[in-house]
């Protein structure tokens, strides 16, 4: 059975279509990202699963019931939100157990559950802090172990980690990955992060002006992006789109090659060295191409280059619709329709 699933949902703020004949399901005990840019309708979509809008067309289903007309508190999920929104004045045992004291759970219950949920999220020796004296870390963790403790069977989360630093993100973004298949919880996180999405997700969906761009799991969208926007969006660096007559030629930059002879002819504009590896960004013919290569490139700011990939690393779209032209019908079921 799929945990949730949305059936052409609609979402309109005015004039505006915020999000427009939505169709996704996530599968149950999967992991399933909602991607894209800012204002893309990803967080408005979890509002309305999570039923903290009202949907003005469409139904939402969960575990197999329909939810589209009840209050959040009636649909039994869970949610962590970007703030962690977080109570002050309460230690972090109590903000853990807020939610199951308004339930009126019973003490021991309460104590019971605790001792788990402290024990999954690391929080044990922390449960007499307040909020104040807590790292970034430890407040998500207590946010976390709010959503946990709830024992619900989907969890939604809105952009958790964009208040952490780097370093930071990469570590809690693994505990959740962790203990999201440990718990065998149904979750859907929504970020605009990129390098989230492919790095957690079961599945990806990437949304664009309040439609899904692209629906699949990540090698699905790195590999064979339905559209330009996705190739681009998709990658760090993103591919690389050349147009050539009524068509975009893409191809990713570990994929393109400085050779000594034939190939394109380009210059090099700017060399970053990562130390595994250099990002070399070239133009050919007024148009910026970027080149991955292992290790120091021995390239240089202004270098005449030529530049060669093989034909069968290469991805076509319309350069009008930005549509795959290669492979349409598996790739058309990917794809926002209309």
């Amino acid at each position: 059975m799929s945990a949730i699933t949305l059936d052409h949902v609609s979402k309109n703020w005015g004039p505006m279509r915020a999000v427009d004949d939505v169709s996704l399901t996530a599968e149950e005990g999967s992991l399933l990202v909602l991607l894209g840019p800012s204002g893309c309708g990803k967080s408005t979509t979890l509002r309305l699963i999570a039923g903290l809008e009202q949907l003005d067309g469409g139904t939402i289903t969960i575990g197999g019931t329909d939810v589209t007309h009840l209050t959040p508190a009636q649909r039994k999920i869970s949610m962590v939100f970007q703030s962690y929104a977080l109570f002050p004045h309460l230690s972090v045992a109590e903000n853990i157990v807020f939610g199951l004291r308004v339930r009126r759970v019973s003490r021991v219950e309460r104590d019971e559950r605790l001792r788990r949920v402290a024990e999954i999220v690391g929080l044990g020796q922390l449960l007499e802090r307040k909020p104040s004296q807590l790292s970034g870390g430890q407040r998500q963790r207590v946010a976390l172990g709010r959503a946990i403790i709830a024992e619900a069977r989907v969890c939604l989360m809105d952009e958790p980690l964009s208040n952490l630093d780097a370093k930071l993100r990469h570590e809690m973004r693994t505990e959740i990955r962790a203990l999201q298949q440990r718990l065998g919880i149904t979750m859907v996180y929504v970020t605009h992060d990129q390098t989230e999405a492919m790095t957690m997700a079961d599945r990806v969906v990437l949304m664009r002006d309040g439609r899904v761009e692209q629906n699949g799991t990540p090698e699905e969208l790195y590999n064979r992006p339905a559209t330009a926007f996705t190739a681009r969006f998709i990658g760090t660096p993103p591919m690389n789109l050349i147009p050539r007559d009524d068509r975009l030629i893409g191809v990713r930059p570990e994929h393109v090659r400085i050779v000594s002879q034939d190939g394109h002819a380009a210059r090099v504009k700017t060399v970053e060295h990562l130390g595994a590896d250099s990002i070399i960004l070239c133009e050919v013919e007024g148009q910026p191409v970027s080149v991955r290569q292992d290790g120091f490139s021995k390239a240089h700011p202004g270098d005449d280059v030529r530049l060669a990939w093989d034909a069968a690393h290469e991805h076509q779209f319309d350069q009008k619709s930005g549509r795959r032209l290669d492979s349409a019908v598996d790739d058309t079921r990917r794809v926002a329709s209309g």
